[in-house]
């Protein structure tokens, strides 16, 4: 039986450039959808009330009042969490901070019960604080550094933070 065709059969194997150059375009595409929605749904401030990050404390403790706003588009539950940060940080009046002192902080509500995670709704703000007490050996007329940030429930990536320096007073020369 003969063939009708003359042409002999071509098998076409695609082009391995155009593969690889599609799949990078398809990668690129996600992750900037992903990078744009994450920016839209996780976007926080916290700040300190009136922009007081630096402030004095007798031995007794204090507080600090702070705010957190939730710029997203999503309601967001956010993990409260501090650090010491005395090794990385600068003191106020620059003195070094090889001798600065740890402190205890714990977060809580208006109503001073203890906290761990915060929910606020999309343009929404909620007042908090962090309670710095410190341990009876503490050394007197020394800074604390310590960082405190906001971890987003949404976004696992994202996160905001401000910075405490705290000053230890000895009340005995005031």
């Amino acid at each position: 039986m003969e063939s009708n065709s003359t042409q002999p059969y071509k098998f076409y194997l695609p082009n391995i450039n155009n593969i690889t150059f599609n799949i990078v375009m398809l990668f690129l595409i996600l992750a900037s959808a992903l990078s744009y929605g994450q920016s839209n749904v996780c976007n926080a401030t916290l700040k300190v009330e009136n922009d007081g990050n630096i402030r004095s404390t007798p031995p007794s403790g204090t507080y600090y009042s702070l705010f957190i706003k939730n710029n997203g588009v999503a309601i967001d539950t956010y993990t409260l969490a501090s650090k010491d940060i005395n090794a990385t940080c600068q003191n106020p009046d620059g003195t070094t901070t090889a001798e600065n002192v740890l402190i205890n902080l714990d977060f809580i509500d208006v109503n001073k019960n203890p906290i761990t995670t915060i929910s606020v709704n999309p343009g929404e703000s909620i007042n908090f604080y962090a309670h710095v007490t410190l341990n009876p050996a503490t050394k007197k007329e020394k800074w604390a550094c310590t960082s405190l940030f906001v971890q987003s429930g949404n976004c696992t990536n994202y996160k905001t933070e401000t910075i405490l320096h705290t000053y230890i007073i000895d009340p005995s020369k005031d």
